[in-house]
């Protein structure tokens, strides 16, 4: 019971993370535009806040998941929360009509960029530091037993 708390928790402050950023985002974007943004709109919004912080914590946070490794946990969460984010996009009348293949083509590459970044981020920081963790430990560990 306590672990389905904490998966609640976690959930809960994704979505309040999520959902402020992205209305903030709104009302900026909403000042240079039109400024009309609508309840609906809003609603929408917070239910593509609510499924991206599921797929969050579902490819994050549980016990499954973390034995998995950081890669595959990026890679659940992007193939369970992409498709959605874009027909929410089109819900919410961001993305209209077919688009063309240049902005299919520069959405893909934004996606693979910071798919990329992600990996570089694990490898060359994450990685690092798990070793030099795993030295002191054993170094620690040396020390104590003698």
């Amino acid at each position: 019971m306590e672990d389905v708390k904490k998966l609640l928790v976690y959930f809960r402050n994704a979505l309040a993370f999520s959902f402020a950023w992205l209305v903030l985002c709104v009302v900026v974007a909403s000042l240079a535009g039109d400024g009309n943004i609508t309840a609906l709109f809003l609603v929408k919004l917070l239910a593509l806040c609510a499924w991206g912080s599921i797929c969050f914590v579902f490819s994050f946070c549980t016990k499954f998941m973390k034995k998995k490794g950081f890669v595959f946990c990026l890679t659940v969460f992007f193939l369970l929360f992409i498709p959605v984010e874009v027909l929410m996009f089109y819900l919410m009348g961001i993305f209209v009509g077919i688009g063309t293949p240049a902005l299919w083509i520069t959405l893909g590459a934004i996606i693979i960029a910071s798919y990329v970044l992600c990996i570089l981020i694990d490898v060359l920081v994450m990685r690092k530091r798990a070793r030099e963790y795993t030295a002191k430990l054993k170094e620690y560990k040396a020390r104590n037993l003698n």
